[in-house]
């Protein structure tokens, strides 16, 4: 990624994974001071928290690379019909 397109795209790729990390920063630090943790605003509290640090975090690693084309090996191909 040597143009200024894939520079941008990789750029702004890991800034919304830093932008995903801080929700769900504030999503667990919301539901650690809740006082009864339990209940529906507790549940969807947690799965933003998870959801966004799972995200945020392949985001930050990966960035413009999540693009990037994968091998299959042969096992898992589909067979030509």
């Amino acid at each position: 990624m040597t143009d200024a397109r894939g520079l941008r795209t990789d750029l702004s790729l890991r800034a919304s994974g830093i932008l995903s990390l801080a929700i769900a920063l504030i999503a667990i630090h919301t539901l650690s001071r809740l006082q009864p943790q339990t209940g529906p605003f507790a549940f969807l509290l947690a799965t933003i928290g998870f959801v966004c640090a799972s995200a945020g975090a392949m985001l930050v690693v990966v960035g413009g690379h999540i693009h990037d084309p994968v091998s299959i090996s042969a096992r898992w191909r589909r067979a030509a019909r």
